[in-house]
């Protein structure tokens, strides 16, 4: 609840002010960190530019709808008072190691202008 509110103030905060967030990552190393993108992709979804929105984060685009089902997942056994079982943990330390593979893989590919 407090993700969507504060991601809810941001979107309009942009609309009004045009004025995002800076990634420290990228300005600290000039690399863009797995979350490079987010932003942007969340506005081009929001006027259904899909493409332009899988173009700004590839992995985040394709996986939202897993970390929405990981979210309400992980609400609902919180509401229930119970903890995540062993292999969901498994699937979000997978999920990690994924996302900063794919970081990896984008900032390779952007030196030799692949991505």
């Amino acid at each position: 609840m407090i993700v969507a509110g504060a991601g809810l103030c941001y979107f309009l905060w942009l609309k009004i002010t045009h004025i995002p967030i800076p990634c420290l990552f990228r300005k600290i190393t000039g690399f863009r960190c797995p979350g490079c993108g987010i932003t942007t992709m969340i506005m081009r979804t929001a006027r259904l530019d899909f493409a332009g929105a899988f173009s700004a984060n590839p992995f985040l685009f394709v996986t939202a709808p897993l970390l929405l089902a990981e979210l309400i997942y992980y609400t609902v056994l919180r509401a229930r008072e119970k903890s995540l079982p062993r292999w969901n943990r498994c699937f979000v330390d997978l999920y990690a190691v994924a996302l900063c593979v794919f970081g990896v893989v984008r900032n390779a590919g952007a030196i030799h202008g692949i991505l």
